[in-house]
């Protein structure tokens, strides 16, 4: 995903970052706000984040994060993971989700 980010995608993705996702998530390692740090979160398993204490749909979803299952999540967290902790109601613009997740890939 992120060889096929142009860097306008990803600075658009960090915008839009900061202004859906920043309040309850960190790109820094390790640091924890309400919701796990999303550093190098593409290609790991969903709940797999040591240290966090995620829902048990989270854990048992059991998902690779990868560009196609950020989309599909920040797109209808609840409705692709039933029994998700994450408050959100979602994000409609697909082009949105397709730059958070390009910009999530150069994060570690």
């Amino acid at each position: 995903m992120a060889a096929d980010c142009a860097p306008a995608q990803v600075e658009k993705g960090s915008q839009v970052f900061a202004g859906e996702c920043s309040v309850c998530h960190s790109t820094k390692e390790g640091e924890t706000v309400m919701g796990p740090s999303l550093h190098g979160v593409v290609g790991r398993t969903s709940g797999s984040l040591a240290g966090f204490s995620y829902s048990q749909a989270m854990k048992t979803k059991a998902v690779k994060w990868e560009a196609e299952t950020i989309d599909q999540f920040i797109g209808q967290p609840q409705s692709y993971v039933p029994g998700t902790y994450m408050p959100y109601m979602g994000l409609a613009s697909a082009p949105d989700r397709e730059a958070v997740g390009c910009f999530l890939a150069k994060q570690g």
